[in-house]
């Protein structure tokens, strides 16, 4: 299906994907076993603390890191990687400079990803993609070392979009950016997925950044999803501990949540915990000895120490990977 402008919109979908690195006892499993779907025209949010696996799961998806198991599909049909022909996904990287070859224009950086066989003007093209960024196609002879971050990232969006690629993978990209551009960017991307009806996977450790463009969101810890359904309802009741920690460490973290962890010592003790070692995670449910409502509050409930609640986690609103999610409200209830 395509847009008016020639976008085309795709279904971009991740089964039972794994990836590796290493071997022995220090081998890393970053992606483990995730099943997730961005519908055609949505952009599904993908959060985690730095170390999830969420950067790695989209360089699988362009073919930049190996599968060790599982696919990844584009409407129903896996992809092929290729050096050449079109590429139906595109990847924008955190920081826009390493991105851009400096000995290029950023007019001949755009131009360049333009696919051969396009039967329109390449210097119209490229015009045409820096007002859709909202910068100006006079420019297009600058070099990147001359144009602020935020400019350099516009730059870089528009050289994803010269491919008119299905999906676009959007991974940290505001991060690197101050805090008073970052808002015009997410903007841009806003206005972009809007009048495009672009598919897009965008990738942050900040839910603030991710609530604002998302449709959906899915949130990653150790290589799995452990939550994943509508942005707004997911937000405003997010059934797994581990997203309502997420939402909890944002700076409007209430004082009484922080005096009732100085007054209980098992809360404490889970603020204390330390993460799990990726390269040993540990049995049963990943955020156990993290978990607020698991073992290390309630020893009665050992089936998170020896049970993986992944398979069950569609039994549970907004598929939650957590065999009391429907305590996690009630836990947090009790502490504010």
């Amino acid at each position: 299906m395509a847009d008016a402008d020639g976008t085309k919109m795709s279904e971009l979908t991740f089964e039972q994907v794994t990836v590796r690195f290493g071997t022995g006892s220090r081998a890393l499993t970053a992606v483990d076993s995730v099943d997730l779907t961005v519908p055609s025209g949505q952009v599904v949010g993908l959060v985690g603390e730095s170390g999830s696996g969420k950067s790695t799961l989209a360089r699988a998806a362009v073919g930049l890191t190996e599968l060790a198991g599982g696919r990844i599909l584009l409407d129903g049909v896996p992809l092929r990687h290729s050096s050449r022909g079109p590429r139906p996904l595109q990847l924008v990287f955190q920081d826009p400079y390493s991105s851009l070859d400096p000995r290029m224009t950023i007019g001949n950086s755009i131009a360049e990803a333009v696919p051969r066989s396009a039967d329109y003007s390449r210097a119209g093209e490229v015009a045409r993609l820096l007002e859709l960024v909202d910068l100006d196609p006079e420019g297009a002879s600058a070099y990147p070392a001359a144009l602020s971050g935020g400019q350099r990232q516009r730059v870089a969006l528009a050289r994803a979009l010269a491919g008119r690629p299905e999906v676009i993978l959007a991974d940290e990209i505001t991060s690197a950016l101050d805090v008073s551009v970052q808002g015009t960017v997410l903007n841009l991307v806003r206005d972009l997925q809007r009048h495009l009806h672009l598919s897009m996977l965008f990738i942050s450790h900040n839910l603030a950044v991710v609530r604002y463009v998302s449709d959906y969101i899915a949130v990653m810890y150790l290589g799995r999803i452990v939550e994943f359904g509508p942005a707004a309802e997911l937000l405003g009741d997010p059934q797994h501990p581990y997203t309502r920690e997420l939402l909890a460490a944002a700076p409007r973290r209430g004082a009484l949540a922080l005096d009732a962890e100085e007054l209980d010592p098992a809360l404490r003790a889970v603020a204390d915990a330390e993460p799990a070692d990726p390269h040993h995670p540990p049995p049963g449910c990943r955020f156990h000895p993290r978990c607020p409502i698991g073992p290390l509050v309630r020893p009665d409930r050992e089936l998170c120490q020896t049970v993986d609640p992944t398979p069950d986690a569609g039994r549970h609103r907004h598929h939650t990977a957590c065999h009391y999610a429907a305590a996690a409200l009630q836990a947090v209830d009790l502490v504010q």
